[in-house]
């Protein structure tokens, strides 16, 4: 019965963790919650190896049986760990440089702002909205930043500041030139 409860667990936890993964590039969890999955199976698994090791001193259980459940399940913790490991395909840059573009540092806001010009351009456009936004920041040099990343992605200088912001916005739309 373990077994099979055991099994849902790593079943649900490989279908649930691209998700997460995702979830954790664009910067909605911390990265410390990829290390939940395996670390709770780690404890099921450590629990019922005791328990079945008690059992086989014991005299009650079958060693070699006791032996391959434990390995079995660490074979399903080496499928769930390895799937915390995996990359989401296109998903660290954009996230990374939207993380970046809502941090509270503002040094950490104009470099993502710096980086949003040197990526592809479908990964820049998602980052469009946001650059426009950072042209009312309270940091000078994220201002800047911001703005040269306009320039550079649009392929036109649309003015820089507070007021500009709905030139940019209609920017958004249209083609980007390529970095």
């Amino acid at each position: 019965m373990l077994v099979v409860l055991l099994a849902g667990c790593v079943v649900l936890g490989v279908i649930w963790l691209p998700e997460l993964r995702g979830e954790v590039a664009e910067g909605r969890w911390p990265r410390v919650a990829l290390i939940v999955p395996p670390a709770l199976l780690s404890l099921f698994i450590a629990g019922y190896a005791a328990y079945r090791w008690s059992l086989v001193r014991a005299g009650r259980y079958p060693a070699g049986k006791a032996l391959a459940q434990v390995g079995l399940m660490l074979l399903g913790l080496g499928v769930v760990a390895g799937a915390t490991r995996e990359s989401v395909p296109g998903a660290e840059r954009p996230g990374r440089v939207a993380w970046g573009l809502r941090s509270s540092s503002p040094e950490v806001r104009a470099m993502a702002a710096e980086l949003a010009r040197h990526r592809p351009p479908e990964v820049a456009r998602s980052l469009l909205p946001r650059l426009v936004e950072l042209l009312a920041d309270p940091d000078a040099e994220v201002r800047r930043e911001a703005h040269a990343s306009l320039v550079a992605l649009c392929g036109q200088d649309l003015g820089s500041g507070k007021e500009s912001q709905p030139a940019w916005s209609a920017c958004a739309s249209s083609p980007l030139r390529a970095p």
